[in-house]
């Protein structure tokens, strides 16, 4: 039996290219309407995608004069996204560097109820020093400390 074709719409709503947001047929004013990622998500839906993946970069990047930037945080989306669709996978990027544990477990287990079971957690350690003084740091984790918190969190089976 041959395997089954899996797709995920990823959703970067300036475009993955730095200029996208300028071509003639995007709507970048759209970045932080709720409307506008339901009718993605409602698109991608209907032509039987089996999620919609939101990443996350939780920093304005230094092209911000170039670029539509910015956007909404992606488990709320989600959570809106949830009530505008009936099967679609729900998938955001989360930080186990920038989130506590107990407060991410219960914003995703929120969107998965909302959902019926829906939500899925693209994990991240987060990789870029801009992030860091958002949440009141001197400096971005090194790597193993970064790789060693999300091992500590999880309870032993």
């Amino acid at each position: 039996m041959a395997g089954q074709l899996h797709l995920n719409a990823f959703i970067f709503p300036a475009g993955h290219h730095e200029a996208a947001w300028r071509h003639p047929a995007t709507q970048p004013e759209r970045i932080h309407d709720a409307d506008y990622f339901h009718q993605i998500a409602r698109t991608a839906e209907d032509a039987a995608f089996d999620a919609v993946f939101l990443a996350d970069m939780p920093v304005l990047t230094p092209n911000v004069a170039h670029n539509a930037v910015g956007g909404l945080e992606p488990i709320t989306l989600l959570a809106s996204i949830a009530a505008a669709t009936s099967r679609i996978g729900l998938i955001a990027t989360a930080s186990t560097t920038y989130y506590k544990p107990y407060n991410l477990a219960r914003l995703l287990a929120s969107v998965d109820h909302l959902s019926k079971g829906r939500a899925g957690w693209n994990v991240v350690t987060t990789v870029s020093d801009l992030v860091a003084a958002n949440y009141g740091l001197d400096v971005h984790p090194d790597p193993a400390d970064r790789y060693a918190r999300p091992r500590r969190s999880v309870p032993a089976a």
